[in-house]
């Protein structure tokens, strides 16, 4: 219940949508084989994904930066760790 009081509301005129799903929604369960939060979804909450092979990545770390004007929906995310296998082009 507390992820999904922070990945999935209604958007108010003070807010963008959230691009980041809840990570048991069907459309992510192809993709997702693990997911740990380490924090209490405050600023500087880390989170672990390992993802499902097929993709180019295996795993992500990524790092709560951001909340919004009050403080219950995250607006930030940050990558701070993993295997992407991207490349970056600028």
């Amino acid at each position: 219940d507390y992820i999904r009081r922070h990945h999935k509301h209604d958007v108010r005129e003070n807010q963008s949508s959230s691009l980041v799903k809840h990570i048991k929604a069907p459309e992510n369960k192809p993709f997702v084989s693990r997911c740990i939060v380490k924090g209490d979804m405050q600023i500087g909450t880390v989170r672990e994904v390992n993802v499902k092979s097929g993709l180019p990545a295996t795993t992500s770390k990524d790092r709560l930066e951001l909340l919004d004007d009050d403080e219950e929906h995250i607006s930030s995310m940050r990558i701070v760790g993993g295997d992407h296998r991207l490349k970056v082009i600028n």
